[in-house]
């Protein structure tokens, strides 16, 4: 996990959830769910990988509305990555970089 990376993540789905959330209030509940993880990533207090499963937010794009944002998706699907330890070997051979 680089948190350098990690704040860069966390401080860009900040901005999208910040600039959705007064028009969506399912964009308003993902970003109240994660506030508490945004702010310590921000701050650099997130010092071991976390579970994929401790990240919440998942089920607003798999079962809710929220596939209508693309942007905010892929965001929020980057900063979980390095949430979660970072690029995985397999994730990179997947993308083509090994």
């Amino acid at each position: 996990m680089d948190q350098q990376r990690l704040q860069a993540h966390a401080a860009e789905l900040e901005q999208l959830l910040a600039r959705l959330a007064s028009a969506d209030g399912e964009v308003a509940d993902l970003r109240s769910a994660l506030e508490p993880l945004l702010a310590l990533a921000g701050s650099g207090a997130l010092s071991a990988p976390l579970p994929w499963g401790d990240i919440p937010g998942g089920r607003y794009f798999t079962e809710g509305g929220l596939r209508r944002y693309p942007e905010l998706e892929q965001a929020f699907a980057r900063f979980r990555i390095e949430a979660t330890g970072g690029d995985s070997p397999a994730l990179r051979k997947l993308r083509g970089e090994i």
